[in-house]
């Protein structure tokens, strides 16, 4: 089965002088013409190979008759490099992760391809080591059985049979499975070391390269589906032949391994297959939040409750959400729990075809759409559970219009609903009306310890209620460098929260000490060359180029950023909090001064407080809807006293400009604030007009011709979350190993 799949990779012929060694490593066909390898394979031919600007030798075998095989060559171009060498830069013995190459290549069109894993494999699992070796003198192929030991960062760790040279580049197979599940790297003196396969779907996130990954992938799930329909016209009796027999495919292949069977996983290798293939010719998901949002929902539908998992899952691509769901079981006291992966994954598929007809119809071929949802259909009619086979059809019959059907497929007649069948364990009915989900970002910043450095964390929240962890850092950095230690893990949460129309929101956790931090204006770039921060937002726009990188625009400008306290949310929330948070809520809303003098009463930079509580009077003496406002920072001074009488007063929303200015434009600010007040009305109201108003501030001429001042800064805190850290955290539920 895998060896018409395995490549060797070496220097080119006539015409491309090269000084290495002719034979480089190993490599594997994913999809028709398409080669995947370890970036440093490729990186042996030089800097020219690794651009794409010269050519490799790829070798390949195929069965001839009986047992014999014969070799054929093709050229390869590599077309991604990851990471790529810069061009003065020589081939390195340690090339850093993920160390992936993608290779086209000319001449193999027809040649067998490898199953790729939706998921990461689990430790202890028996694998398969393949590749290419000249350990023996004597080039050929080595084939080796061994276990994933463990992992370690991104790399994983690979016991019993071991790498040797000439292997890098080759598949790592899950035995139990029959499908690839990493690229093997090289070898330690204790232990083997292969990069995760799940490492290429990540790959889709890079602007140049990105296309050609999704388009290698796409290829090898529509290659798996015709092998699969070509291995059931050749069963027919009508087109039996005596000819040589082709290529196994692997979906009959994988029927009949340990992982498929009936009481690891309901869903058959078949379905799998179609469904992959049908999910291949949809328009890509917006991006990971898409994906994951509609994996919860039918999680919450199957088990009749939302427990999202506390790990977390960046699916780029729609298979990755179904194998999310595959081997997936409902929880049940003691553990244990019936299996549900069939009615999940049946449910996600209509899902996503609900999803690309109600929202990118005209990015679809009709009848491809028809022909995906005419064949969710047909499970459904003959599934064995009649409530999900029923929630299947109605999401296939929405208002406006049911799905497409294909051109040549009449609408179905009513069909009675089919018996459930009987087993041991009932299988639950599926929670037909769940409500609409939204994930924000929370990030946590505690603290400073004693010599400085803030711990911080990063989070999703689910409905306000459930969290799942990022990233974090126990040991904290300077305030300084929060921007720059919190920008990937922020970026990563963000891509998970954003689904269809919903733009995650920030609540920032902060000590009141760093009440003015300057998240609002943070950008998601990565930091230029040399470590220079703080891009221009425009810097990324290029006048010969229509692409303008979301991630130059600064956070407050295109998504809600709102403060709030830390201290007091580890706390239960007192009274006077919940009655103006209800008061805020109610509307409408009423400008009034933190420092309790009238708006434009001048408060120089250093004014100290008058006493203890200086504040505190009246602060509390405000009306429940009204919303303290403060011309100047409030983290140290008069602004933090005030502030900390403010949250005592049990104030939720507080305004206040962040950054210094002249005292003179403090009229002119809290003129700005009431009016930005009362356009929203009510606390909910509040974070459009706060994102309007930062845009307008962004562009100092829009700024001046409309009187406007400041930085602006939102307390916008809430007593009915759940406290910071005493979150629902439930463990994630029992699955299968990846398929």
């Amino acid at each position: 089965m895998v060896r018409p799949c395995l490549a060797r990779v070496g220097a080119p012929g006539d015409g491309y002088a090269t000084d290495r060694d002719p034979y480089w490593g190993s490599g594997f066909f994913i999809a028709p013409g398409w080669l995947l390898t370890c970036a440093h394979v490729v990186g042996r031919g030089g800097a020219a190979v690794c651009r794409g600007e010269s050519a490799m030798s790829v070798t390949w075998q195929e069965r001839s008759a009986g047992d014999g095989w014969a070799e054929r060559t093709g050229t390869g171009t590599a077309v991604l490099v990851a990471p790529r060498p810069e061009a003065a830069q020589a081939p390195r013995d340690r090339w850093p992760f993920p160390d992936l190459a993608l290779v086209r290549v000319v001449g193999a069109d027809d040649v067998p391809c490898l199953w790729l894993a939706d998921r990461e494999a689990g430790p202890r699992t028996p694998v398969g080591l393949y590749g290419w070796s000249v350990q023996t003198g004597e080039l050929g192929i080595r084939h080796g059985d061994g276990e994933l030991a463990g992992s370690d960062a991104q790399a994983l760790l690979l016991a019993g049979s071991l790498p040797v040279g000439g292997l890098s580049g080759g598949p790592v197979i899950d035995l139990r499975h029959g499908s690839v599940v990493g690229v093997i790297k090289g070898r330690r003196p204790e232990e083997g070391v292969a990069v995760p396969v799940t490492a290429l779907y990540e790959l889709l996130d890079l602007r140049d390269g990105g296309p050609a990954v999704r388009e290698a992938l796409r290829a090898h799930d529509l290659h798996h589906l015709r092998r699969l329909d070509a291995a059931a016209a050749a069963s027919s009796p009508s087109t039996a032949s005596a000819d040589f027999p082709a290529y196994p495919d692997w979906a009959s292949y994988q029927a009949g391994l340990p992982g498929h069977a009936p009481a690891v996983t309901g869903i058959t290798a078949e379905l799998r297959t179609r469904l992959h293939g049908h999910l291949a010719q949809l328009p890509p998901p917006v991006g990971p939040g898409e994906v994951v949002h509609l994996v919860e929902d039918v999680k919450e539908q199957v088990r009749g409750e939302r427990l999202p998992s506390l790990v977390l899952h960046t699916a780029r691509t729609w298979r990755e959400g179904a194998g999310l769901l595959y081997g997936l079981r409902t929880l049940e006291p003691g553990g244990g729990g019936t299996l549900v992966d069939l009615d999940a994954v049946l449910l996600y598929a209509a899902k996503v075809a609900r999803t690309i007809a109600a929202e990118r119809a005209g990015e679809v071929d009709p009848d491809r759409l028809g022909a995906f949802t005419g064949w969710i259909a047909g499970q459904a009619a003959g599934h064995r559970n009649w409530a999900v086979g029923e929630a299947i059809r109605a999401l296939l019959a929405f208002e406006g219009g049911s799905l497409p059907r294909p051109a040549h497929q009449p609408a179905p007649a009513p069909q009675p609903a089919p018996a459930l069948v009987p087993g041991p364990t009932p299988v639950p009915a599926p929670a037909l009306a769940p409500g609409a989900s939204r994930t924000d970002v929370l990030v946590k910043v505690c603290a400073a310890m004693y010599d400085g450095r803030y711990p911080w964390s990063v989070q999703l929240i689910y409905d306000g209620r459930d969290v799942t962890p990022v990233a974090a850092d126990d040991r904290g950095v300077r305030a300084e460098e929060l921007v720059r230690a919190l920008r990937e893990p922020l970026a990563r949460a963000l891509r998970q929260g954003d689904h269809g129309e919903h733009l995650a929101a920030i609540e920032v956790f902060l000590p009141r000490k760093l009440f003015d931090l300057p998240v609002d204006e943070w950008q998601l770039l990565p930091e230029r060359p040399g470590g220079e921060e703080g891009h221009d937002a425009y810097d990324a726009y290029d006048e010969e180029d229509d692409f303008v990188d979301e991630r130059a625009i600064p956070l407050g400008m295109r998504r809600t950023v709102v403060v709030r306290d830390m201290r007091r949310n580890a706390s239960p929330p007192s009274p006077e909090w919940r009655r103006r948070w209800n008061g805020v809520q109610d509307g409408p809303l009423a400008a009034g001064t933190l420092h309790g003098r009238p708006p434009g009463a001048a408060h120089p930079p250093g004014a100290r407080p008058a006493g203890r509580l200086a504040y505190y009077g009246g602060l509390t003496a405000l009306g429940d809807a009204g919303v303290p406002v403060y011309c100047g920072p409030v983290g140290g001074g008069e602004g933090q006293a005030a502030m900390r009488d403010a949250l005592m007063a049990g104030h939720a929303v507080v305004l206040w400009r962040r950054d210094g200015h002249d005292h003179e434009e403090c009229g002119a600010f809290h003129r700005q604030a009431a009016e930005l007040l009362t356009a929203a009305r009510r606390a909910s109201g509040l974070h459009g007009p706060v994102r309007d108003l930062r845009i307008r501030l962004a562009d100092p001429d829009t700024a001046r011709a409309h009187g406007l001042r400041g930085k602006i800064a939102v307390l916008f805190d809430p007593p009915d979350r759940p406290p910071y850290g005493a979150e629902a955290m439930r463990p994630p539920p029992p699955a299968a190993p990846a398929g």
